[in-house]
């Protein structure tokens, strides 16, 4: 059994053979070689059956030369002792020449001359298909490396192709660009990961040493108080809340691109108003004014992720604000809607708060999971779950809406969501 499952997965790794086919330099320089060739036939045809049949052959005969008649016979010289004849000149002849005396002798001479001239133009025509085909792909070489290396899990590597502007170096500028996208979301994804085993584990681990203490305590026969067992479960359904807020969290992130979409037009100054109502004694609690300056702004969005979105920014911003804080809630319509009132491209909703001041560090990673105004994922003590513009960047992009965060020069943030023209 173990032989066969080795065998098994071995062929699953291998995958189906594949018959042998030649490399595309080959194929192309073969092409262009046939193409070339498959000119030089038609353009020896086109000439070859112009020369049979258009013109008209005449061919003149050979001269005969005149009868001389043969001089009279010399009686034989002698010579003297010793004298020797010498050598006999040699009368050399011109080279022979190609001697047409007929019509059906040219068209023969023409077809071996074509013959010969089409197989010089194959190998030619080869030649040539293979350097430019070589030259003209080189670039693929730099992109199958680029890949090999992608698919080996490097994903700094990048082609960097340089040259004329073509398919091919837009092919490769298209795949850097991929590589710096995977490479940012590989980033993030494990970011992801550790702040989210980290917000989730503390409260766990901190329940956990409550639990082992009182354990201990009824061990050893240590009587608490009500009070002290009161207090000790108020703390330890705190720190449930707080897991099953996250939790919830999380959740709400990853369902946002799983549901349908059913967009609808929604006016935002009533989400606004809504949520400003919902939070006002969160916001009375912590002493932070809430302003609710609205006006109609209509978007194509979805009414449930849309009133996530307005609750998630009007929340984050009493959370994070400082004591005897403000917030701000303005919704405008854009230039593409009636009563538009700026240069924006649709509805506008803007939540501006105060704060502390926020670097422009803190500020490019507001919004990843569990990134707070305070820095990286607050301790378990800090209020929220770090989650909230995390969703809101979700929804903005599921809505295809802009997202615009800027630290205030007094401290706190302005976010801007602008969202695309309501369809007519």
């Amino acid at each position: 059994m173990a032989s066969s499952s080795s065998g098994g997965a071995a062929g699953v790794g291998a995958g189906p053979s594949r018959r042998y086919r030649a490399t595309l330099r080959t194929r192309l320089a073969l092409t262009y070689s046939a193409l070339l060739t498959g000119a030089g036939v038609v353009m020896l045809a086109i000439v070859y059956v112009f020369m049979r049949f258009v013109p008209t052959y005449e061919f003149a005969g050979v001269p005969a030369l005149p009868s001389v008649p043969a001089p009279p016979e010399l009686p034989p010289i002698s010579l003297p002792p010793g004298s020797e004849l010498g050598e006999p000149a040699i009368v050399s002849t011109p080279a022979s020449e190609i001697l047409i005396t007929s019509s059906e002798q040219l068209l023969n001479l023409l077809l071996v001359t074509s013959a010969v001239v089409l197989l010089a133009l194959a190998i030619v025509g080869i030649a040539v298909g293979w350097a430019v085909a070589g030259r003209m792909l080189r670039p693929l070489q730099f992109i199958n490396t680029a890949v090999h290396q992608a698919a080996q899990g490097d994903l700094g590597h990048r082609i960097g192709l340089v040259g004329p502007r073509d398919e091919l170096s837009e092919l490769a500028e298209n795949f850097d660009n991929m590589l710096a996208q995977l490479e940012q979301a590989f980033a993030a994804s494990r970011r992801f990961a550790s702040n989210a085993s980290h917000e989730l584990l503390t409260p766990l681990a901190t329940s956990r040493a409550m639990l082992d203490l009182a354990i201990e305590q009824r061990a050893r026969g240590v009587e608490q108080s009500p009070e002290a067992e009161l207090a000790l479960f108020e703390r330890l359904r705190t720190m449930n809340e707080r897991s099953i807020e996250t939790a919830g969290a999380l959740l709400q992130l990853a369902q946002i691109d799983a549901t349908a979409r059913h967009p609808e037009r929604v006016d935002l100054a009533r989400l606004a108003s809504d949520a400003a109502d919902s939070l006002a004694e969160e916001a009375a609690a912590r002493g932070v004014r809430v302003t609710v300056d609205v006006a109609p702004a209509f978007a194509d969005v979805e009414p449930v992720l849309a009133r996530q979105l307005v609750t998630n920014l009007v929340q984050n911003a009493i959370r994070h604000n400082v004591s005897a804080g403000f917030v701000t809630i303005t919704t405008r319509a854009g230039a593409g809607n009636a009563g538009a009132v700026n240069g924006d491209d649709g509805a506008v909703l803007t939540v501006e708060n105060s704060g502390e001041l926020v670097d422009a560090a803190t500020l490019e990673s507001l919004t990843e999971p569990f990134v707070r105004a305070g820095g990286r994922a607050a301790a378990s003590s800090a209020s929220g779950h770090g989650l909230g513009l995390s969703i809101v960047s979700a929804i903005a992009e599921r809505f295809r809406a802009r997202l615009h965060l800027a630290a205030r020069p007094e401290g706190g943030l302005l976010v801007r969501v602008t969202f695309p023209v309501c369809e007519p």
